[in-house]
């Protein structure tokens, strides 16, 4: 569900900074970009992530995308996003879930190192009056250091 949501919004923000217009950043060769975005967005599926099932999220929220480059091509991104959305599970004996997610995401590049990591929080409840929940915290973290080591987990909560 999360590298659906983050490829989903990533896509999204690229489409974005292609049309936002930059601004210089106290002229120090800098330029940085913030792209709002409010209601709903295009329904995707979603792979079983912390024990949740996979299905077809649906839903409306609002996000922000922040994009700083500077004059040494250093990159950083970082996203908030948060919605209420409906879950119509894969499995057909499950009952669909409504409910609220929040995400964080941040991106931060340069010549030498790389980290990309996310947190998400999620809470649905069945909607079928079962009062059957899914809770997920998840954490992702995925870095290259200069050296090449390459470090990364998923953690769910």
């Amino acid at each position: 569900m999360i590298r659906r949501l983050l490829l989903l919004l990533f896509a999204v923000l690229l489409s974005s900074l292609a049309f936002a217009a930059p601004v210089s950043a106290g002229g120090n060769g800098a330029i940085t970009s913030t792209t709002n975005m409010h209601g709903p967005f295009p329904s995707f599926h979603v792979d079983p992530t912390c024990g949740s099932p996979s299905g077809t999220l649906s839903g409306s929220g609002n996000a922000v995308f922040h994009t700083t480059i500077n004059k040494a091509g250093d990159f950083w991104l970082t996203s908030t996003q948060e919605a209420w959305f409906t879950v119509v599970p894969d499995d057909s004996s499950l009952p669909n879930f409504a409910g609220h997610f929040a995400t964080w995401f941040g991106i931060s590049d340069n010549n030498r190192n790389s980290v990309t990591h996310d947190i998400l929080n999620a809470r649905a409840t069945a909607t079928d009056g079962s009062g059957a929940t899914v809770t997920i915290h998840a954490v992702d973290h995925f870095s290259v250091s200069a050296s090449g080591k390459v470090n990364m987990f998923m953690a769910c909560h």
